[in-house]
């Protein structure tokens, strides 16, 4: 039997450390939830009828893991998100701002967790987000925002990025190699670090007029 909520708060322990698949939640409020280690698969998150998702903003997604889930619009802000899996997801227009995906050592030191993995991230907001050395490969960055964010270190191979702002952000020392990279121009970022492919640094170079030979 599907589960189906309509308009809801939901309470705070009510998922915490479930494994729910199928479900439908239209309109939900998740905020400041306990979700820590709750596994959500093929959950609608999204209503297209009102065009609104989710609201999971302060709420504790430690190890939660969303696969194959509709979690277009959905309001993630200030939550705690250190090891998150967001997993073959649409997530168009989500907000991540002041989501936190690290685990604080001491105040200069850190790292970050996150398995955001074949998602589509279009238009998400993911401006001054902390996401380094993590897992995002073969995602959708279409129209996202990324101002002030960090992505050192990682995985965004495969990545699609049009409409991309690659002058915003951080991303020294990531692997962009099999990438749509749009946009970018080598002239007014700083690619320190960087992997890409061969073919991907023949078409950078021949924007700037250089012919690549071999």
């Amino acid at each position: 039997m599907t589960l189906i909520l309509k308009g809801e708060k939901i309470e705070r322990d009510r998922f915490t450390g479930a494994k729910i698949e199928h479900a439908i939640f239209h309109n939900c409020n998740f905020s400041g939830v306990d979700l820590t280690g709750s596994e959500f698969i093929g959950c609608q998150f999204y209503d297209r009828e009102s065009q609104q998702g989710c609201s999971f903003s302060r709420a504790q997604l430690k190890d939660a893991s969303f696969k194959h889930c509709d979690l277009s619009m959905a309001d993630f802000r200030n939550a705690n998100a250190l090891g998150i899996e967001i997993r073959e997801c649409r997530a168009q227009g989500a907000d991540f701002r002041g989501v936190s995906f690290m685990n604080m050592i001491t105040s200069r030191s850190w790292f970050c967790i996150a398995y955001i993995i074949k998602s589509n991230l279009s238009y998400a907001n993911f401006s001054k987000v902390v996401l380094e050395k993590c897992e995002l490969w073969e995602n959708r960055w279409n129209g996202a925002q990324i101002q002030g964010a960090s992505f050192s270190g990682s995985d965004l191979s495969g990545g699609e990025f049009a409409s991309f702002d690659w002058r915003s952000a951080n991303f020294t020392h990531c692997d962009l190699s099999n990438s749509e990279l749009g946009e970018l121009d080598v002239r007014n970022i700083d690619l320190q670090g960087v992997k890409l492919d061969s073919y991907q640094a023949s078409q950078l170079m021949e924007r700037l007029g250089i012919i690549v030979l071999g």
